[in-house]
């Protein structure tokens, strides 16, 4: 139509380098006017924080909303890995879905960036490279303070997780060749006073545990060392249970077991984890959780055999 202006669209292509010709700015793809830019996995890097997140490419520092289509032309590692959290921050930003084969099972990285898009209270955490991150420790340092967490994006039961005081501590653990293929988290420490693992049932909350790590340790897992107490839920804080119940809901968990640890200081409360799988036959208090399992599942059941006689 005569006067109309066309719009030029912007394409990332992520993995795309075949496509690349040898000379800068041309390609072999052929699509007209459209403006093409190229990135690897590697050069995606992710900061979160309570009520703001961004993923954007390190090359340039361009937002990935920015683009009109980002596809994926193929998926080394950890493409794969990381593919859930890209999807879930184009989404919240209401841009078109990412283009890929499949998109990945949810990992720390994802539920952080769900819950501070729904403005949960979560740590600051910073997710580089593996390529970038040796080199990272001003920029980590001076983002979310010392000393921060370094932990495994994939890993459970507390292991692979690390309190970084210093440079020397950041590259003892970056550099160690049992660790090359780690995904880490970098992540704001919330001084506390132990964490708090809520057990979620069908949005119910029947057991609250609080657990304290070693002196030697800031983990609290009982499985590296940490002791667990009961908490009466009756006289539980009815605002972070409800936190709780509300983070199993955005991970689509029925039955979950929520982290959340409070700041001794500022007293505010953190979400840390959500985990689809807690444990219930094992660790702590395994015969109150039990109890309470079998109270759900019952319940469940008598749901479902009222619904039929309906």
């Amino acid at each position: 139509m005569t006067g109309q202006v066309e719009t030029r669209r912007n394409l990332l292509v992520l993995n795309g380098e075949v496509f690349q010709c040898e000379h800068v700015g041309s390609t072999a793809l052929e699509l007209g006017e459209a403006q093409v830019s190229f990135c690897g996995i590697e050069d995606i890097a992710f900061s979160i924080e309570t009520g703001h997140t961004c993923v954007y490419e390190t090359g340039g520092g361009r937002d990935l909303a920015e683009f009109d289509l980002i596809q994926v032309a193929a998926y080394p590692r950890p493409t794969a890995t990381l593919l859930s959290s890209i999807s879930a921050y184009l989404e919240h930003r209401q841009r078109p879905p990412i283009t890929a084969a499949a998109i990945s099972a949810p990992t720390k990285l994802y539920q952080l960036m769900v819950l501070a898009q729904n403005a949960l209270p979560v740590p600051a955490t910073l997710h580089l490279s593996r390529r970038s991150l040796n080199r990272s420790f001003p920029q980590l340092a001076d983002q979310l303070g010392l000393p921060f967490i370094l932990k495994a994006m994939n890993a459970r039961g507390g292991r692979l997780n690390f309190l970084i005081e210093s440079e020397l501590d950041f590259l003892r653990y970056t550099t160690d060749p049992d660790h090359v293929r780690t995904a880490f988290l970098a992540q704001q420490f919330i001084r506390n006073n132990g964490t708090f693992r809520v057990l979620v049932f069908g949005g119910d909350v029947p057991i609250v545990m609080h657990r304290c790590g070693t002196a030697a340790s800031h983990v609290t897992n009982t499985e590296q060392g940490g002791h667990a107490t009961l908490f009466d839920v009756e006289t539980f804080e009815t605002d972070v249970l409800d936190m709780a119940v509300r983070a199993a809901e955005l991970m689509g968990c029925e039955i979950a077991g929520v982290n959340l640890v409070q700041d001794r200081d500022t007293r505010q409360w953190h979400l840390l984890e959500v985990s689809a799988n807690p444990a219930i036959g094992t660790g702590a208090f395994v015969e109150q959780k039990t109890r309470a399992y079998s109270a759900y599942l019952r319940s469940k059941l008598s749901a479902k055999t009222s619904a039929a006689h309906l």
